[in-house]
C-alpha cells in the first residue's frame, strides 16, 4: 500500500501573525474572553478598533504586545 506524504510545516512557508483577535487570545492562553480583556486593561494595551466610537466591531491587538506580555508572566520550571 503506497502511502501519500503529507504536508508539513516545513514545506509550507507560514506568514506571521501580526494582530491577534480576543477569541484567538483567548484560546491562545486558555482562559474566557472576559479574562483576555481584563489582562489587555492590566497592562494598558493599545487595541485597534475597526468600528466607529461606541458602536460594536472587530478589536485587534499587535503581536508584539502578545509577545511581551507573554514573556514578563513566562516562567521557566526547572
Amino acid at each position: 500500500m503506497i502511502e501519500k506524504e503529507t504536508e508539513t510545516s516545513t514545506q509550507t512557508p507560514q506568514k506571521k501573525q501580526e494582530y491577534f483577535s480576543f477569541a484567538e487570545l483567548a484560546q491562545r492562553w486558555r482562559c474566557s474572553r472576559g479574562t483576555v480583556y481584563n489582562r489587555l486593561r492590566r497592562f494598558h494595551a493599545e487595541i485597534l478598533d475597526f468600528a466607529p466610537r461606541g458602536k460594536k466591531g472587530k478589536k485587534v491587538i499587535r503581536a508584539a504586545t502578545v509577545f511581551g506580555i507573554e514573556a514578563r508572566h513566562s516562567r521557566r520550571l526547572s
